[in-house]
């Protein structure tokens, strides 16, 4: 990558869009004009990057490297920011250089601070301009403080870190017909939410007192006493409904997520669930983690310290790849949860699941069963101390099943997840993958879409892909089980399960070296790397009667070139 040119101001131009960089916003000029759009942080620091390459095209990894700068985040990270630029610019902006990176196809014109000021007065009237004193945004977001003020930080919000306060939905061009929806999407959302364990979430009633007229959000959270401002528009247009949801930092004003969901205006009913379960599944990711970065200080109270640990762990589990070093630093995170604060539910459940991980993918050196059994008596530790968290359920779920093959007691787990909360989607992930190893392959996939439906870019979809390529190589589409396995392989490509259906895919195929690359891969998973290890693995979550359907992948890897032991 050549180097970037001189950094860009504020606002610049990209086709018929002027971007706002501090804003996080894209606003339509000419044939679009009118439209605005909230990007995600992540995805403005993406098109910053791209913009300032001048055309050049930007390396994935340098991407990577500056746009999520110190995590560890899998190239599908990249994929989805990407298509979050496409979706709201148009893809017609952004064009993918194959095995190497991204470029910007539409020339950048930096738009100079007059012009700037004048666009943002005729977009937002009467309001005072907010770029005249702010500087450009780096690639990295800044999270110690605003240039110019005081580096010590307000004090923590009377509700916690994770609290929340979810303003009523605005409404824009809705007919009287669907005036209800505003109220009805806040209290779901609220509702949902409130399920989440770690979160405090300000009740109904409060929230509806604000009715349309929302006060500025850090006036709101420091009233409430929240961290967090949840702010959403309802627009109708034409034959569809825009929801747009934002995240504002209460403490420090400044935006840290954004979402826009379209659904059909004729068919709210059937699909407002969804948009409730897939907002309140991405704030919790969101909420997690930005509680888990700013958790690095020690505390002075060993409960608050224990719980910025489990918010570390939870992160590493769920809102990452899983691998060996996730799970590594959720080991180490969970353990230091529990041993300051024994009666945490959360510590035990992640504690679980790390143990979970390294027993049935044999990244530790301890027997397999021991450690699953652990993994077992922790999440079952993590149900007792809280009855009503899902992840808990979930995790005790993963741990039964693999323990002594308890299948029915870890489907029972599932769907009692799936009544406390709904719209949990690794849930329906899992009944997935219980209903494929039932021999029944379309209520397996059906099970996925509903997945995918409340989560599309969870990091546990790689699951899901797993579901329904191993549901598409049972039932003889070979073509099918090799584009699904592929596709979680770009979500992870560290995933096992992957290689197993996709090697077994790609020899039916008649691919022969694409299968022995696959196969050889396999060779550097304990939990895969011989027919025996897989066998092992997965021989206890298969109904007896449907234990054929393994022994057929197997029978195709063992033609394939996969060692016996």
């Amino acid at each position: 990558m050549r180097p970037p040119t001189p950094p860009l101001p504020d606002r610049f131009t990209l086709g018929p869009w002027q971007v706002s960089v501090s804003l996080d916003e894209v606003a339509g000029q000419g044939p679009v004009a009118g439209q605005l759009h909230k990007l995600e942080p992540r995805a403005m620091r993406l098109l910053v990057v791209l913009a300032q390459a001048g055309g050049e095209v930007v390396l994935a990894d340098d991407l990577l490297d500056a746009v999520w700068p110190g995590l560890v985040v899998t190239p599908s990270s990249l994929y989805d920011a990407v298509a979050q630029l496409r979706k709201a610019l148009g893809p017609e902006h952004i064009a993918t250089v194959p095995r190497k990176g991204y470029r910007l196809v539409t020339p950048v014109t930096p738009v100079p601070a007059a012009a700037a000021q004048a666009t943002a007065a005729s977009i937002n009237p009467g309001e005072p301009d907010a770029t005249a004193s702010t500087p450009p945004v780096p690639p990295a977001p800044a999270r110690a403080g605003v240039a110019g003020a005081p580096t010590a930080e307000p004090a923590e919000p009377r509700l916690g870190p994770r609290s929340v306060a979810v303003l009523p939905f605005v409404m824009r061009g809705l007919p009287e017909s669907l005036s209800f929806l505003s109220e009805s999407l806040t209290g779901a959302l609220i509702s949902e939410l409130s399920r989440q364990p770690g979160l405090a979430v300000v009740a109904l009633g409060t929230m509806l007192t604000f009715g349309q007229r929302h006060p500025p959000p850090q006036k709101l959270a420091e009233d409430l006493g929240v961290r967090y401002v949840v702010d959403g528009q309802l627009e109708q247009r034409g034959e569809t409904l825009h929801v747009g949801v934002q995240v504002v930092d209460g403490r420090r004003g400044t935006q840290t997520w954004a979402d826009e969901l379209t659904l059909p205006a004729n068919a709210w009913h059937a699909t407002a669930s969804v948009v409730v379960g897939r907002l309140a599944r991405a704030l919790r990711f969101e909420l997690n983690d930005l509680a888990s970065q700013e958790a690095l200080v020690p505390a002075s109270d060993a409960e608050v310290q224990a719980r910025a640990f489990a918010a570390q762990a939870w992160v590493q589990l769920f809102a990452r790849a899983q691998t060996p070093d996730t799970n590594q630093r959720s080991t180490r995170l969970a353990r230091s949860a529990v041993a300051l604060a024994p009666e945490l539910s959360q510590g035990w459940m992640c504690l679980a699941y790390a143990d979970w991980r390294a027993g049935n993918y044999r990244w530790s050196d301890e027997p397999r069963d021991e450690q699953l059994a652990r993994a077992l008596t922790e999440a079952e530790r993590a149900v007792a101390l809280d009855p009503r968290d899902p992840d808990a359920l979930y995790v005790l779920s993963l741990a039964a099943r693999s323990y002594r093959g308890q299948r029915q007691r870890a489907d029972e787990a599932l769907r009692h997840c799936l009544r406390l909360s709904s719209s949990y989607a690794p849930a329906y992930g899992l009944l997935a993958l219980s209903l494929e190893r039932h021999g029944r392959h379309d209520e397996a996939r059906a099970y996925c879409d509903k997945a995918f439906e409340l989560s599309p870019l969870e990091p546990l979809r790689v699951i899901w892909h797993w579901v329904r390529a191993e549901a598409s190589l049972v039932t003889g589409d070979a073509h099918a089980a090799l584009e699904e396995a592929q596709r979680g392989m770009a979500v992870n490509p560290s995933y096992g399960q992957l290689y197993v259906a996709g090697a077994a895919a790609a020899w039916r195929l008649g691919a022969v070296e694409q299968a022995h690359e696959w196969v050889a891969t396999l060779g550097e998973h304990p939990a895969f790397c011989s027919l025996e290890a897989i066998r092992t693995t997965f021989q206890g979550t298969y109904d007896p009667a449907c234990i054929g359907q393994l022994e057929q992948v197997l029978d195709t890897l063992r033609e394939a070139g996969l060692p016996a032991q």
